[in-house]
């Protein structure tokens, strides 16, 4: 077994979900190489301080808050609905003509689906000439297939999501080697930022994102990723990122992360330096690299 395949196990390792035989290896392999060893360790010690961290606090009006939404909630629910006796009867209505399975209603879809199409086409047949759609019918058009695609991206990450974290993991560090990913290739990554469990998948997204923080879907994937996020180590490389990229969009949330008493210290203290950055004025050499270039280039002319 090689540095390689031995780092790429470290995390099932960790976790116990190694073979008997592959964590026999993985022993042997640790206890005669000192670079593995030091990876090993290095990982040991993110693993501790995460575990160490303090869990989140409520916030005192939590519960305050959770009761009175349920007082509303359950006033809603007891008030009469004028639709009720209409509702009852639909209800009623559906149960007697569909089946209860999901395997047959899939299937009575399906045979609706069929008959809506060989009925279309056997008695709406468009003629030969037909009109070019018009600009509004094209737009619905492209956000219907907008909608199917971003469908299409949550299944697919939804069967990522069943992979082991190794693979995850390995998915992800594969990304760092492209020099120009596609646009498929960083929404990806911004999902694994935003929804993966672990929080090595996760910061590596975010080390594999960071040379690409100039494109939108990137940016945007960061401030929708920065709230959600609990580890302190992967709010630290948010901040850090949209700092260095100045994103101005993010001041709010540096803000409110500075202010909030249940975040963690370190990251009070990034945010409040990095709101910091975004309020300090760009330098005109900063604001315009080409400005002095050009500046020298007209007086070598004169």
């Amino acid at each position: 077994m090689n540095c390689s395949r031995v780092t790429e196990l470290f995390i099932d390792y960790q976790d116990g979900s190694l073979p008997p035989d592959e964590a026999a290896q993985m022993r042997a392999h640790l206890a005669s190489c000192p670079t593995c060893q030091r990876e090993w360790s290095a990982l040991q010690e993110i693993t501790r301080k995460l575990d160490q961290l303090p869990p989140p606090e409520p916030s005192p009006r939590l519960r305050e808050n959770f009761y009175a939404m349920l007082e509303t909630h359950q006033r809603d629910a007891d008030a009469p609905s004028p639709f009720a006796l209409a509702k009852s009867r639909l209800d009623r209505f559906f149960e007697a003509i569909l089946p209860a399975q999901p395997a047959l209603q899939f299937a009575f879809a399906l045979a609706l689906l069929a008959a809506g199409i060989f009925s279309g086409a056997r008695w709406l047949h468009q003629p030969a000439a037909v009109a070019a759609p018009d600009e509004k019918s094209q737009k619905e058009i492209a956000d219907l297939r907008a909608q199917v695609n971003d469908m299409g991206k949550l299944v697919t990450y939804s069967l990522l999501q069943q992979k082991s974290t190794s693979d995850r993991l390995s998915r992800v560090l594969a990304t760092m080697d492209l020099k120009s990913p596609d646009r498929k290739v960083l929404t990806e990554l911004v999902g694994t930022l935003a929804f993966d469990p672990s929080v090595n998948v996760r910061l590596s997204a975010v080390e594999a994102l960071a040379p690409h923080a100039q494109e939108d879907v990137v940016r945007a994937g960061l401030l929708a990723a920065l709230p959600r996020e609990s580890a302190p180590l992967v709010q630290l490389a948010m901040i850090e990122l949209l700092a260095n990229v100045r994103e101005a969009d993010a001041a709010p949330l540096f803000d409110r992360l500075m202010r909030d008493e249940s975040a963690d210290k370190n990251v009070r203290d990034a945010a409040k330096r990095a709101l910091a950055t975004l309020r300090t004025p760009l330098a005109p050499a900063e604001q315009n690299p080409n400005a002095q270039t050009k500046e020298s280039s007209r007086g070598k002319t004169v």
